[in-house]
């Protein structure tokens, strides 16, 4: 009886350890698994932030070709403007120009 119970103590043991093999086994599976899944789930991340980043920097460049379309209309506009304002000034410059230049030779 003795022999008996050595050898289910034995078996006992065996069995124990072939359990610990397969857990310690089990568990690096898992541990490769999860760091697999990890490095799916960064390379997903990355490539997000980076198309999200793409959306903001063509959203931001709209918005910037908005703001320069309306200063350069603002700035012909204004060029338009002073434009005018030269050439109604003209004609009362040529003759203030000319009527000092008859004026210089008339007076020698």
């Amino acid at each position: 009886m003795t022999i008996d119970v050595i050898k289910d103590i034995k078996q006992a043991e065996s069995e124990a350890d072939q359990v610990v093999r397969q857990a310690q086994s089990d568990a690096r599976a898992i541990i490769s698994d999860a760091k697999s899944q990890a490095e799916v789930i960064r390379n997903e991340s990355a490539a997000e932030g980076r198309r999200q980043a793409e959306e903001k920097l063509v959203l931001a460049e709209k918005r910037a070709d908005a703001a320069i379309e309306k200063l350069r209309s603002q700035i012909s506009n204004d060029c338009a403007q002073i434009a005018k304002k030269a050439r109604a000034k003209f004609a009362d410059a040529a003759n203030i120009i000319s009527g000092r230049i008859v004026k210089f030779n008339v007076d020698r």
